[in-house]
């Protein structure tokens, strides 16, 4: 097929350039992708000075776990009137004052943008980068003159394509320098694409209309590849918005993959004829690197023999409740309690190869302390609803308990150190328990070890179905009872936001078990509807019908803690709404802070950045 030049050319090019302007235009371009790469590597390297006093402060001024008999016997010692609760300020809460500050504006001040809302950090990193890009692009163009700038927004487009892909990667060197997992970096991964994406049409747009000499036309190959290369790339952000990617996420893998992959070729092919090729291979290299070490790490992680007697390569799959599906892997593998993996079930999903992440809800080690067996169990607390997880919860209602082929990838994230905080307050809707719970299992392990400051932990979780107290009831409870011997108080409270009114049995004998403060707690009830209503044994959980009161239960624990206080959320996006909303307000506000009030830090276990 001919390609008509004419039908292209949509006005004649009114510029002229000299030597001199091709001069001027080739260092401005070489100017401009130097200063973009430093403000990146100085952007890298402040996150990592960062990290590293964090680090520091940490390691320096680490609370030290107190004698199991000084918390046994707070609840007969006289009131205690906290310094600095009586309403005065003291300078010597400034730099808490203005951390707690800071954490407020950047981080819990909601942005709403139609599909969705951003923290003020995050609009700062993205809105910044934009900026940054046109003022890179627009810049020292003599009036906006198409030649000056129609190239170099290609080149600063395409030399931060490994960047890019570093960002979405699982394995990538900013992980590891800031600490700040690939989860949270997928928003800036969203972000830079999407402007580069940008500035390529802005390239194309304005080659097109200045004028398209013949060496430049599309009766050449290498800009038919071009052509080519950009489209894949409109196409697979189109694919990749918000209701597209929720609604549809296998289908947005692949396509992804394949699509950003044709991009990638078509570009090299499209700017090797220019001798620009160079800025595209980086990419594929910086995508297999990410590759290769997940396959060495799914090989390392599933090492071993198999067999009747051996379950490494092998899952076992179980319904604990009609949507809640738990996976249990046996590995010699280590993990930080709030991470997650990959698992790879070759016999349950549509494509063998598939890797879908789930938060460890297990920890590496052994309640009472000890480092545990050399092959852990690896749990998993799956939620049933659409494709992946639909397969595998009719997989477990057709087969009961089974074994499966299965695979881990991981562990990834950087979960948050709580061995730092006075109070902990964990937070969970639904199956973001998976999150919670092995942070508290993780807590008593610490306490027990002597590793840990924790003086309190809250422990909430609203469900809708009171069938899920039945699998949850026994691991409280042997975290409450390895912890008696500890200064740790846990007080664990369930909230049955669903109509069901009937408790099931528990997995334990209805007993009752000394809680962690060391009182005894015989069985309970429960206020339902305005009358009294007696409750099976569920060793110390407190069960409520209804919504828990997220300020009430907030204003409790900061109110009656010493030190520092975490807050970890996890769950429906309206229950991390209500947390934060609480948290921006007086309760946890600088003025609080400097007249005694401890400090807050938020972590919200979701896809943006820590809080």
């Amino acid at each position: 097929m001919t390609w008509q030049m004419h039908s292209l050319r949509l006005r004649s090019r009114d510029f002229e350039p000299t030597a001199a302007d091709k001069a001027l235009k080739a260092m401005q371009q070489k100017k401009a992708i130097k200063e973009l790469w430093l403000l990146i590597a100085g952007i890298v390297a402040f996150l990592l000075v960062i990290r590293v006093l964090r680090l520091a402060v940490t390691f320096l001024f680490r609370r030290r776990p107190a004698p199991p008999s000084a918390e046994k016997d707070e609840k007969n010692a006289p009131e205690v009137v906290f310094p600095g609760r009586a309403g005065k300020a003291s300078w010597r809460r400034v730099p808490a004052a203005v951390a707690s500050g800071f954490r407020v504006v950047a981080f819990r001040v909601p942005i709403p943008l139609g599909v969705g809302a951003a923290s003020i950090a995050e609009l700062f990193f993205i809105l910044g980068y934009i900026a940054t890009m046109l003022a890179l692009t627009f810049t020292n163009t003599l009036d906006l003159q198409f030649w000056f700038y129609e190239d170099r927004a290609a080149h600063l487009a395409s030399c931060q394509l490994p960047f890019i892909v570093a960002l979405a990667g699982k394995n990538n060197i900013i992980s590891l320098l800031t600490g700040v997992g690939h989860e949270k970096l997928n928003v800036l991964h969203r972000a830079t694409a999407r402007t580069a994406l940008v500035l390529l049409w802005v390239h194309a747009l304005a080659r097109a209309i200045s004028g398209l000499p013949e060496k430049f036309d599309f009766t050449h190959g290498w800009m038919r590849w071009g052509v080519v290369g950009l489209a894949a790339f409109t196409l697979a952000t189109i694919l990749s918005v918000r209701f597209i990617r929720n609604a549809f996420f296998e289908f947005f893998l692949l396509s992804h993959i394949f699509l950003v992959g044709v991009f990638i070729i078509g570009g090299y092919l499209h700017a090797r004829e220019v001798n620009y090729g160079d800025y595209f291979w980086p990419a594929l290299v910086v995508w297999a690197f990410d590759r290769v070490l997940r396959g060495a790490r799914l090989l390392w992680n599933n090492r071993g023999r198999s067999g009747p007697r051996h379950a490494y390569a092998t899952a076992a799959v179980e319904l604990v409740s009609a949507d809640t599906i738990r996976l249990t892997l046996t590995r010699k593998f280590r993990w930080r309690p709030g991470q997650h993996a990959y698992v790879v079930l070759p016999t349950v999903s549509d494509l063998p190869t598939e890797a879908h992440p789930f938060t460890i809800a297990s920890i590496p080690g052994a309640l009472d302390g000890s480092a545990g067996d050399a092959e852990k169990e690896v749990v998993f607390l799956v939620r049933g609803r659409n494709g992946f997880t639909r397969k595998l919860r009719e997989h477990a209602e057709r087969n009961g308990e089974s074994r499966v082929p299965a695979f881990v990838d991981g562990p990834y994230g950087c979960p948050p150190d709580l061995s730092k905080y006075d109070t902990c307050i964990l937070v969970a809707g639904g199956s973001g328990v998976s999150y919670t719970l092995p942070l508290l299992l993780d807590l008593v392990h610490r306490a027990r070890a002597g590793t840990s400051g924790v003086r309190r932990v809250i422990f909430v979780w609203a469900v809708r179905e009171s069938e899920h107290l039945q699998w949850i009831s026994k691991l409280l409870t042997e975290a409450l009872v390895a912890a008696q011997s500890t200064s740790l108080i846990i007080e664990p409270i369930v909230y049955v936001t669903g109509p069901s009114r009937v408790i099931p049995e528990p997995e334990l004998s209805h007993t009752a078990y000394a809680s962690s403060d060391g009182t005894t707690t015989p069985p309970s009830s429960s206020s339902v509807g305005g009358y009294e209503k007696d409750l099976p044994m569920y060793s110390s959980l407190k069960i409520t019908y209804g919504r828990p009161s997220i300020r009430r239960l907030l204003q409790d624990g900061i109110d009656s803690s010493i030190g520092p206080v975490s807050v970890d959320v996890s769950g429906p996006s309206s229950l991390s709404a209500s947390v934060t909303r609480v948290l921006s307000s007086k309760l946890a506000s600088p003025m609080s802070v400097l007249k005694g009030a401890p400090s807050v830090t938020l972590h919200v276990e979701t896809f943006g950045m820590s809080t």
